[in-house]
């Protein structure tokens, strides 16, 4: 155990996707319902890993602030996204540092980017309508050094499935349904 992580269990995890690829098929997924307003609530669905249900029973609430209509009662949209990567970015991060026998104090992660409302809204259509440029800072304490912390930041880019989404273009399937 190092940095709160059971290496032994990842290891044991690991040896079962390599003796079954299944095992390492992850599915999850959220339903978003209308609150009214600019509100949104979100719950998410059960997870399976391989042939595995997994309980998920988590709800949250999305909201933008008054000058999009909103009532500023929660985070918008962007943050849960930008929230979503730095998690599985940090969780990465730390487990990278982990396998290396790295001892950690602290790790944060900043992340910033900003969007030109003027796509959203319209007005110039030229103006991206979302993200064009995510940037991103670990700042590390612990028993490393610089060059195993940023061996360990390059393999987030390798490793950390919500970077490649956002990095690499993704396939949208879109459906419709009429009540």
């Amino acid at each position: 155990m190092i940095n709160g992580l059971n290496l032994e269990a990842l290891g044991a995890y690991k040896t079962t996707v390599e003796q079954d690829a299944k095992n390492g098929m992850y599915n999850g997924g959220i339903k978003a319902t209308w609150m009214g307003g600019t509100k949104v609530g979100v719950k998410t669905n059960n997870l399976t890993l391989g042939d595995e249900t997994i309980p998920h029973d988590f709800s949250f609430t999305i909201d933008e602030p008054s000058q999009l209509l909103g009532e500023h009662s929660a985070p918008t949209p962007q943050d849960y996204m930008l929230g979503g990567l730095s998690g599985c970015m940090m969780v990465t991060f730390v487990a990278m540092c982990s396998i290396k026998g790295i001892e950690l104090e602290s790790v944060t992660l900043d992340i910033k980017s900003g969007l030109d409302l003027q796509g959203f809204l319209g007005i110039n259509e030229t103006s991206p309508v979302g993200f064009d440029t995510i940037e991103y800072a670990f700042t590390v304490k612990g028993n490393g050094t610089k060059a195993q912390y940023q061996e360990a930041a390059n393999e987030v880019i390798k490793f950390s499935p919500n970077y490649a989404t956002m990095a690499n273009k993704v396939k949208m399937i879109a459906n419709l349904k009429l009540l």
